[in-house]
C-alpha cells in the first residue's frame, strides 16, 4: 500500500462489531496502537505495534467498555462502538459517516460532550455534530488564511469558520478554529480580532483542543467573512 494513501476508516479492534453495515473499513489490531489527530489535514495516523503507519478520515473503536458514548466532544473524526447493543450503535455510526461522506466536509465533531444511542429511543442524527472542512459544506463557511490580532499582535494563520443567521435574536452567530499557537498564560477567555481580506470581526477565545489548536467564538452581528446570501449579507467593516 502506499505510504500516501488516506484510508477512509481503520477499525481499532474486531471488525465484527460493525455487523458489516460500514463499507470499506481497513481493521488493525488494537494492542498497543498509538493514534495521533492532524487538525491541518483533518486525519488520523495510527501506527500499529509492528511499526506499520496508516492515515484515515475517520477511527472507529470496538473495544467493549461501561462507558457507552459513540462520539465525544473533542475527538473529531473518531467513533466507538462499545456495545452491549453494538448493531444498533454501528448502524446509528454508520448513518453519520455516510452523511459525512455525502456533505463534502473533512470533519465531524459531537456538539455533546458524550453521545449516546439509546438502546430503544431514537436519537439525532448529522444535527448531534460541527461538520466543517476545507470544501465548504455551503456558502456560510470559510477555511483559508487569516491575520489574527490578539494583545496587540498580528499573527498570519489559517483559520476554519462557520456560522448562521438566527431568525430569533436578528444575529448572525459564527465560530471555528484558527491554526496558530498564542504566547502567554491565560489565553482562554482573552479577545482576538480576525481580519480576512476587507472583513473585520472580533471574538473570544474559547478553549483549547487536545491537539493544541484553539477555538474561536464570535461576536454576534457580524462575521470575518463574505456572505452570500443577499437577505443578510453586510458590507465590510474594518
Amino acid at each position: 500500500m502506499s505510504p500516501n494513501r488516506v484510508l477512509n476508516v481503520v477499525v481499532l479492534g474486531d471488525p465484527a462489531h460493525l455487523h458489516g453495515l460500514i463499507d470499506g473499513v481497513r481493521a488493525v489490531d488494537a494492542t498497543n496502537v498509538t493514534t495521533r489527530f492532524d487538525s491541518g489535514t483533518d486525519t488520523w495516523t495510527v501506527t500499529t505495534a509492528d511499526g506499520e503507519e496508516l492515515t484515515a478520515r475517520t477511527l472507529i473503536g470496538t473495544a467493549a467498555s461501561t462507558d457507552d458514548a459513540v462520539a465525544r466532544h473533542g475527538l473529531p473524526n473518531r467513533f466507538q462502538i462499545p456495545g452491549p447493543h453494538t448493531r444498533r450503535q454501528a448502524r446509528y455510526v454508520a448513518g453519520i459517516i455516510d452523511a459525512l461522506r455525502r456533505s463534502g466536509a473533512s470533519r465531524i465533531e459531537s456538539r455533546s460532550p458524550r453521545l449516546r444511542v439509546h438502546r430503544l429511543l431514537p436519537t439525532r442524527g448529522i444535527s448531534r455534530f460541527y461538520l466543517t472542512g476545507s470544501e465548504p459544506v455551503d456558502d456560510e463557511t470559510y477555511d483559508g488564511p487569516a491575520v489574527l490580532t490578539h494583545n496587540g499582535e498580528d499573527y498570519s494563520t489559517r483559520v476554519r469558520l462557520t456560522g448562521h443567521f438566527d431568525p430569533i435574536d436578528g444575529q448572525y452567530h459564527w465560530q471555528g478554529m484558527f491554526f496558530t499557537d498564542l504566547p502567554g498564560a491565560g489565553v482562554t477567555g482573552s479577545k482576538v480580532s480576525i481580519r480576512i481580506g476587507e472583513h473585520t470581526a472580533q471574538g473570544r477565545v474559547a478553549e483549547r483542543t487536545p491537539w493544541g489548536t484553539l477555538t474561536v467564538t464570535g461576536a454576534a452581528g457580524y462575521p470575518p467573512f463574505a456572505l452570500e446570501d443577499v437577505e443578510i449579507a453586510m458590507p465590510p467593516r474594518m
